[in-house]
């Protein structure tokens, strides 16, 4: 599987992993594929737009499905074999990062998500 990118975010939804927000990397949804535990992956609609998927023993974040990308799957990208092989490219939700998380990496931030976001209307910054 080759992840098609990475973003940071810092939404409520990811800052419940406990820390001020997560990167995520997108792949196809037709090439991933969990190859031992699935009886161990929870899911929970965490938006009205979108499921994120879980582990039911530790309670790592692992995955978000949204509707409007139904051919595509985030997933965490510390959960990645090599989380190195990925480096975030723009920070989504970044006006809601805690102050101590404010990004300062010098990356395109947005205050929802990119106006250029796959399957939603040029523009459209809320799914």
């Amino acid at each position: 599987m080759t992840p098609a990118g990475a973003i940071a975010g810092s939404a409520s939804g990811c800052r419940v992993s406990g820390s001020g927000g997560m990167v995520f990397t997108t792949a196809a949804l037709r090439h991933f594929h969990i190859e031992q535990g699935e009886e161990r992956l929870g899911k929970f609609a965490s938006t009205p737009f979108g499921e994120r998927g879980y582990c039911r023993d530790c309670g790592s974040p692992l995955t978000i499905h949204v509707r409007h990308q139904p051919g595509e799957i985030d997933i965490a990208a510390a959960s990645l074999d090599d989380p190195d092989a990925i480096a975030p490219a723009f920070h989504l939700y970044a006006d809601l990062a805690p102050k101590w998380a404010i990004p300062i990496d010098g990356l395109p931030r947005y205050a929802a998500l990119r106006p250029t976001t796959r399957g939603l209307a040029p523009g459209q910054t809320e799914a």
